[in-house]
């Protein structure tokens, strides 16, 4: 029997279910962004502002294992027609060379540097620390980094980007608790205080000062898992 996710936007929430641009898309909307920012935002200066997504299963006896995400084409999995400003092929060799592009040296994009959308997968970090480019490798991760489009991190199953163990927690009640022993790409099942039955990273995408094409960017982020029951 197939196990299935639910990934929502708080702990125990119903499945993000954002309209789209286009007729037919639902998802995660991440809002709309100007040059030299970043989004969801709140304040720049105050490094606060970003998209938190929950991932949980339905596996009732083992854990999901290999948790990894990577970006494609958008509608390929979904179905959902292209909504954007350019094509979605173009949208997702865009996304990922912005990715690559990155070059900021704070967490905030004050500098105007910073591209793409970027992971934190430390579900506690601190807002000063969040999204900290001195982080990129371990806790925070790219799309596209190291190569772009044509050779970079989280642009397929091969190059995708393992859920790290620090964004791991368990649902005690509706408040997030930090599992005790947890292993990178693993989710236990419902109760699960070990590896914890949540994963918690979050998002942000960000838009270096001198792009200069405007409109609606889609993109997919695929989830892609192993399990047993």
């Amino acid at each position: 029997m197939a196990v299935l996710l639910t990934v929502s936007e708080t702990i125990n929430g119903a499945a993000f279910n954002d309209d789209l641009e286009g007729p037919d898309g639902v998802g995660i909307d991440m809002g709309s962004c100007i040059n030299g920012q970043y989004a969801p935002i709140i304040s720049q200066p105050a490094n606060t502002g970003h998209k938190n997504v929950f991932i949980r299963h339905d596996a009732t006896i083992d854990p999901i294992t290999d948790l990894k995400t990577f970006l494609q084409q958008y509608g390929v999995g979904t179905g959902f027609t292209y909504g954007g400003a350019d094509s979605a092929a173009n949208d997702l060799t865009t996304i990922l060379n912005m990715g690559n592009s990155s070059a900021s040296t704070g967490p905030n994009n004050a500098d105007g540097l910073a591209g793409g959308l970027h992971v934190d997968m430390d579900w506690q970090v601190s807002t000063a620390n969040q999204f900290d480019p001195a982080r990129i490798g371990s806790q925070v991760r790219i799309y596209g980094d190291n190569g772009g489009a044509a050779a970079g991190e989280g642009r397929s199953l091969a190059t995708a980007i393992t859920m790290h163990a620090d964004a791991m927690v368990y649902n005690n009640a509706g408040t997030e608790v930090d599992a005790t022993t947890p292993v990178a790409g693993s989710i236990g099942k419902s109760g699960d205080t070990v590896l914890g039955d949540r994963a918690h990273p979050r998002f942000r995408f960000f838009l270096r000062s001198d792009e200069v094409d405007g409109g609606f960017l889609q993109w997919e982020i695929v989830l892609a898992y192993s399990y047993t029951a």
